[in-house]
């Protein structure tokens, strides 16, 4: 990244204009006038460095999280509020304002591009895991469903030490967070569930594919109840459509577009800072006295000035479940042998920090031949992509208001009314890690287009389908966030561990079984058409085309093990808790050992949630804002 690509914008930098880094971090800090001391700390509050300017709040990462607390602290006019996100602005991109460019988002620019370590329960494969990076983060990015995850979740956290983070704690600030725009075609919905007068909206897409009733009605003939509203205080198992975060033009809306739209962006005390990467936090350690979170380094690109800034209040990290735990580290406070490792000079020991990685895993994409009416295929041909374009541009509706994942089913793997096996023959054993007996640990989702895995390419031109997918919500396997150097220039290495656990490749054999299912069922088996004779192995097809009674365990296995990925929902590497032997924050988010450094983001989820957590972040940034005010007062 060089130098004129980052920018200052709010009413507390430049006014919205472009301007060179020197000059951007220039308007929010100093130039060191040397680098700063190794450990990251200087003693008795005295700095060799030059006076550096002061905010109240520092907020490391404008994503889901950031941009919530960057809105919420500067309402009150006498806090000073520094957003910086490493990112590029969420304007003017168009993948990132239409609903179904959910595949657009991704492998781009505004996309940290990460890979997992090679996991062995891939066959040594890396897995892809993006993360936005861009204002608003990975609500920029995301399939848009909005859902809340069964309050089971969250009533375990308590129980793990997470007091005050029930669901009952929770869902005021989930309904703070909502504008829900009724649908005449959902009138069902109850209204007195869902938040209204919110800055972030939620609504049902304007339009769905006629394939995805097939898949609906296929799920219900197959035993599963149809679930009006996923986002309530009762169970979300059964089949639904999604509710998604689109707005009353039709289109996405992420953390920045709702928290941060023009007149925010103009308060005089709030500053936003783009394309610059927060190398680490440095502490002032008086002798005797618990370390305090003072200032963050920061630059555009490794050999670019350093500049710092100085937080008068805390700083507190929204960098997500990778971010976070990377920064911690870099900043010297995780596990002792991880620092010594990369000669970190230890400022907090926190063995937790970066480890208990959790993430939800998919199957990968199972492509199954439609019939072409019904199939939104037809958008590969570059006339009706754009004449789609235009329908969405002029009148907010067509295919491109659509979700990519219009509806789904969530279920629990242990559900005997449920056909996970061939017939006379008992599934493969799974261990019940649910948070509830409401609660699911799977859920199958599809796209109404052919997709292929990425090691297939791009399906032909004239093939069209419906591509389902399983994804393990509850993993047992568990990994880690580690670092590669001591620079935030290299990127941290991530290892989630996927299918390292027996029950974990046991529930998506389970998984994909039950899709082979609901496609055999009617009246998606009608509208669906598998060759007589099964595709090979290393077909994309052959799932499409094998018999769910004959196709054997170690078979879709040794798929599975193939094909199966991230589902890019990485939780737990700075997780709630009491002790500091076993956790990273404590219930006020704020991390042990340490003062003025709280982190607000998905990696202090104490376990993986059984559903899309992005309205979860957002809900807990929403509290986290509450908590720093009452802190304040």
């Amino acid at each position: 990244m060089g130098a004129s690509h980052s920018q200052s914008i709010g009413g507390g930098g430049l006014g919205g204009a472009p301007a060179s880094f020197a000059t951007a971090v220039g308007s929010i800090g100093n130039n060191t006038e040397t680098d700063p001391p190794p450990n990251g700390r200087t003693s008795g509050g005295s700095s060799t460095l030059t006076p550096w300017r002061s905010y109240d709040y520092v907020i490391v990462g404008g994503g889901s999280a950031g941009c919530v607390l960057a809105a919420r602290l500067s309402e009150n006019p006498n806090n000073s509020v520094l957003l910086l996100e490493a990112g590029q602005s969420h304007r003017g991109d168009l993948p990132f304002r239409i609903p179904f460019g959910f595949s657009k988002a991704s492998r781009r620019v505004a996309d940290w591009q990460s890979h997992t370590t090679p996991q062995a329960g891939l066959q040594g494969r890396a897995a892809y895991m993006p993360r936005g990076k861009i204002l608003g983060g990975s609500s920029a990015t995301s399939a848009l469903v909005y859902e809340r995850c069964p309050p089971e979740d969250f009533n375990q956290w308590v129980s793990m030490g997470a007091a005050g983070w029930s669901y009952n704690d929770l869902e005021p600030y989930f309904k703070k967070s909502e504008h829900y725009i009724a649908s005449p075609q959902h009138p069902n919905v109850d209204l007195d569930v869902h938040g209204t007068d919110g800055p972030w909206p939620t609504s049902y897409s304007a339009e769905v594919a006629p394939i995805d009733r097939y898949v609906v009605n296929a799920c219900k003939s197959l035993g599963l109840p149809f679930n009006q509203d996923i986002s309530t205080a009762q169970s979300p198992l059964g089949v639904t459509r999604f509710i998604g975060n689109i707005d009353s033009k039709g289109e996405r809306s992420s953390t920045a577009t709702a928290y941060i739209p023009s007149d925010v962006l103009a308060r005089p005390n709030l500053t936003i800072a783009i394309g610059i990467t927060v190398e680490r936090i440095m502490f002032d350690q008086p002798s005797g006295v618990k370390p305090r979170a003072r200032r963050v380094l920061l630059r555009n690109a490794g050999d670019a000035p350093l500049y710092g800034i100085t937080a008068a209040r805390e700083v507190i990290l929204c960098a997500g479940a990778i971010g976070t735990p990377q920064l911690l580290l870099l900043s010297g406070v995780g596990p002792t042998e991880e620092l010594n490792k990369h000669n970190i000079p230890v400022v907090c020991p926190l063995p937790a920090v970066g480890r208990n990685l959790s993430d939800h895993v998919s199957t990968g994409p199972i492509p199954f031949r439609a019939q072409s009416d019904l199939t939104y295929d037809f958008l590969r041909s570059k006339f009706s992509g754009l004449w789609a374009e235009l329908k969405w541009r002029v009148f907010g509706t067509g295919p491109f208001s659509s979700m990519m994942w219009s509806s789904g089913a969530f279920v629990r793997s242990t559900d005997p009314r449920l056909p996970f096996s061939r017939a006379g023959e008992p599934p493969p054993p799974v261990n019940d890690l649910t948070s509830g007996s409401g609660a699911p640990d799977i859920e199958l989702v599809w796209a109404p287009m052919a997709v292929f895995d990425e090691e297939f390419g791009k399906p032909p031109s004239d093939v069209s389908g419906v591509t389902l997918a399983a994804i393990a919500l509850r993993p047992q396997s568990k990994g880690s966030v580690t670092l590669q150097s001591r620079s935030v220039w290299d990127a941290p290495l991530i290892n989630p561990n996927l299918l390292a656990a027996e029950s974990d490749i046991n529930v998506l054999i389970r998984a994909t079984r039950l899709v082979l299912r609901v496609a055999r069922t009617e009246p998606l088996s009608s509208v669906l058409h598998p060759k007589p004779r099964a595709a090979k192995k290393d077909s994309p097809w052959w799932l499409c085309d094998v018999d769910p009674d004959k196709v054997t365990d170690k078979e879709l296995e040794e798929r599975l093990r193939a094909s199966a990925t991230s589902a890019w929902q990485p939780t737990g590497t700075a997780r709630i808790g009491a002790s500091p032997e076993t956790s990273v924050v404590d219930a006020q988010l704020r991390v042990h050992g340490v003062d003025g450094l709280r982190v607000v983001d998905a990696s202090v989820f104490p376990t993986s949630l059984s559903g899309h957590q992005c309205a979860t972040v957002v809900a807990v940034a929403e509290k986290a804002a509450d908590m720093l005010k009452q802190s304040a007062a």
